[in-house]
C-alpha cells in the first residue's frame, strides 16, 4: 500500500497524532529527575502505572467479552424457541389430520366398521394455509 497521503483529513490526523506523541515524550522527559538513579525510579514508577492500567483494561475487556457471550447465548436460546412459518404450518396441518382421523375412528360402529358419519368426517378438506401461500 502506498504511503502517499490521500486527503487533507488523513494528513491532519497523522500530524496531530505525531504532535501528541511528541508532547507526551517531552512531558515525560522534562519531569524526569536529572539524577540517573532517580530517573530510573521515575521511569519504573511510570512503567508500574502503565502495567496497572493495562491490567484494569484487560479486566474490562474480559467483562465485556463475558457480557457479549451471555448476550449471544440468550439470543441463541431465544432463537431455539422460535419455529419457521413452514414448520408451524406443517405442524398445524398434521394436528388437523390427526384430529380428523381420530374423529373418524370414534364415529365407526362397531369398532373398525365405517359408517356414513365416519366417511363424511374423512371427506372434510384440509384447512387453508394460514401463514404461507
Amino acid at each position: 500500500m502506498s504511503r502517499r497521503i490521500r486527503t487533507f483529513e488523513e494528513s491532519a490526523r497523522r500530524e496531530s497524532a505525531a504532535a501528541k506523541l511528541a508532547t507526551y515524550t517531552l512531558v515525560a522527559d522534562s519531569t524526569a529527575p536529572r539524577d540517573p538513579r532517580g530517573r530510573g525510579d521515575h521511569y519504573r514508577k511510570h512503567l508500574a502505572d502503565a502495567h496497572r492500567t493495562i491490567e484494569i483494561l484487560q479486566q474490562r475487556i474480559r467483562d465485556v467479552e463475558l457480557e457479549r457471550d451471555t448476550a449471544k447465548a440468550d439470543k441463541d436460546y431465544t432463537l431455539s424457541l422460535c419455529v419457521t412459518r413452514t414448520v408451524a404450518e406443517e405442524a398445524r396441518l398434521a394436528a388437523f389430520r390427526l384430529a380428523r382421523g381420530k374423529a373418524a375412528i370414534l364415529a365407526e360402529w362397531p369398532h373398525g366398521v365405517p359408517t356414513m358419519l365416519s366417511e363424511e368426517i374423512d371427506c372434510i378438506p384440509d384447512p387453508k394455509p394460514r401463514w404461507s401461500k
